[in-house]
């Protein structure tokens, strides 16, 4: 008797490479961010050159690769192959960092690679969802995989320093951390001579099927509410820290100790566990409702950062931390609750095309929500601008909710 993926044992193999994919993957994206200042000092120049070049290049490279052919490789050659190929484009660049990490070119060319697996990565969790579990158990993957993320960016961020402080250079620390690419990359390629079962969809959609996908209103809306959650997403993860640690005015002035304590429980707490209850609703709660899941995530995320504005809140740190923890909640709810809407509302011979392209357009969003951010933080001298455009931002996506389920009843009755 021929068993079907869904029903297989091998699909938990694969969510385990795909496991080990998102952790390597965000070691590799978040290593580098506390050690910044002496990747500037030993490249002889600033810091904000420093950081562009380190995340800018990344997240570019991220958005390039799941729009134009991430999403194609797990739609054609399957999952494992972008595991695959997102696992080397994160270890190969790391492993020779010793090497040519010594010049702002040599950075610039390895992040780019680097960010290259997220572009592979990414795009398969929508296929793996879709094609490879039940119904019953499709927020349980989703929710695996994206705590999963949540793991790999607190190991990034407390690897990287330890790491450097004894290897003594932040070049050699890449070079340690290539490991955790290693590994996914060994793991998926025994996974790939491995026999499987029968998949619901085989050998890649036609490019009829793909221009209906890309040019439709699922899709434009799509994009617009990934937009939005990227957007408050890394601007609650990347910005959230320096604000609290920054001196009056321009933060709230508890410093660099006290904020990176207060960030544990949204990067540990919200990051691992939201998920997880994200899977849960959408498992046992709603039974693949979407709507509510997606809304819930959008209002945290568009009260909570709103009220880290507010000076009764930001005095007292029990307090703070229980807000700082709900606002964390909001992506945590959302951002897997899109890719579980991708694998239930397209042809499963586009999933993976068009998680590239709602997360690649996602990509873009975080990248233009540092930036306004940027903007605004350096015109006015405080982050109290920077939270109201992300509380917007997210009140714009609770909207575009109602238009992206209608855009899919539409489709399902075409």
């Amino acid at each position: 008797m021929t068993v079907s993926a869904q029903e297989s044992g091998f699909r938990w193999l694969v969510l385990i490479a795909a496991i080990l994919g998102y952790i390597s993957l965000q070691v590799d994206n978040l290593s580098i961010t506390p050690v910044l200042p002496q990747v500037a000092a030993s490249l002889n120049i600033d810091l904000g050159t420093a950081s562009n070049l380190a995340m800018t290049t990344f997240l570019f490279a991220s958005f390039l690769v799941q729009i134009l052919v991430g999403g194609m490789v797990s739609d054609k050659l399957g999952v494992i192959a972008g595991i695959m190929m997102g696992a080397l484009c994160a270890a190969v660049p790391m492993t020779l960092m010793p090497w040519i990490g010594h010049s702002p070119s040599g950075l610039a060319v390895a992040r780019f690679f680097e960010g290259c697996s997220s572009g592979f990565l990414f795009p398969a969790m929508g296929p793996i969802i879709g094609l490879w579990f039940p119904h019953r158990q499709k927020g349980l993957a989703g929710g695996l995989m994206s705590a999963a993320v949540a793991v790999g960016s607190a190991a990034g961020v407390l690897l990287g320093p330890a790491v450097m402080a004894h290897v003594g250079s932040w070049q050699a620390m890449n070079a340690v951390l290539s490991i955790f690419g290693w590994v996914t990359f060994a793991f998926a390629l025994v996974l790939a001579f491995l026999p499987k079962p029968a998949l619901a969809s085989h050998g890649g959609p036609d490019p009829a099927v793909i221009k209906r996908a890309i040019f439709s209103r699922l899709t434009l809306f799509g994009v617009l509410v990934s937009f939005m959650a990227n957007w408050d997403m890394q601007c609650l993860f990347s910005l959230t820290p320096t604000y609290l640690a920054a001196d009056k005015p321009i933060g709230i002035g508890y410093g660099a100790m006290i904020a990176a304590q207060l960030m544990i429980g949204v990067t540990l707490l919200a990051g691992i566990l939201g998920p997880m209850v994200c899977g849960l609703l959408l498992d046992k709660v709603f039974k693949g409702r979407t709507r509510p899941v997606l809304l819930m995530g959008f209002a945290l995320m568009c009260v909570f950062v709103f009220l880290l504005r507010v000076p009764a809140i930001t005095g007292n740190i029990p307090v703070l931390e229980a807000v700082l923890i709900l606002a964390g909640f909001g992506p945590q709810f959302v951002l897997p609750t899109i890719y579980y809407f991708i694998a239930g509302s397209y042809e499963p011979r586009v999933v993976g095309i068009t998680s590239g392209i709602w997360m690649g357009v996602g990509t873009f969003g975080a990248a233009m929500g540092l930036f306004v951010a940027g903007v605004t933080i350096k015109s006015q001298h405080t982050y109290l601008t920077s939270l109201t455009v992300q509380s917007l931002t997210a009140l714009i996506g609770f909207l575009l909710v109602f238009a992206l389920i209608a855009a899919r009843r539409s489709a399902v009755s075409a």
